[in-house]
């Protein structure tokens, strides 16, 4: 499965860098594993698919991010149908536009995003 730093995650969603940390270390500790000192979490396309989603819900309706994702899991598990939303209401979303504009940019931002090296510079050298 295709995975990105939390550096291309971020041009490709548009967002600061800062906000997909803030995201997976609050609300989507579920959904990536655990960053290492000095090691930049890898982000799997399903799970920035999710995140996309939640933000979208966030910006546009003002979804608390945590109700965000799980919207989004059980809109991309449903594939495109309806969720239920209470026991009166259905939300619906178009996964499939938003996986096309996520291609797209995530494409773009593996080719542009160079990754800031990690760590202190070797003894040395300048």
């Amino acid at each position: 499965m295709r995975t990105l730093s939390t550096h291309a995650a971020a041009a490709a969603l548009g967002v600061d860098r800062k906000q997909i940390d803030n995201v997976l270390a609050r609300e989507g500790k579920a959904l990536v594993s655990e960053g290492r000192r000095g090691k930049s979490r890898r982000i799997p396309v399903d799970v920035l698919e999710r995140i996309a989603i939640a933000l979208i819900l966030a910006r546009d309706l003002g979804v608390a991010i945590s109700k965000g994702l799980e919207l989004a899991g059980r809109l991309v598990q449903n594939r495109n149908a309806p969720v239920p939303i209470g026991s009166l209401g259905t939300f619906s979303f178009d996964v499939a536009t938003l996986r096309r504009k996520l291609e797209g940019a995530v494409d773009e931002a593996l080719e542009s995003v160079v990754e800031p090296p990690r760590g202190r510079p070797r003894a040395g050298t300048s």
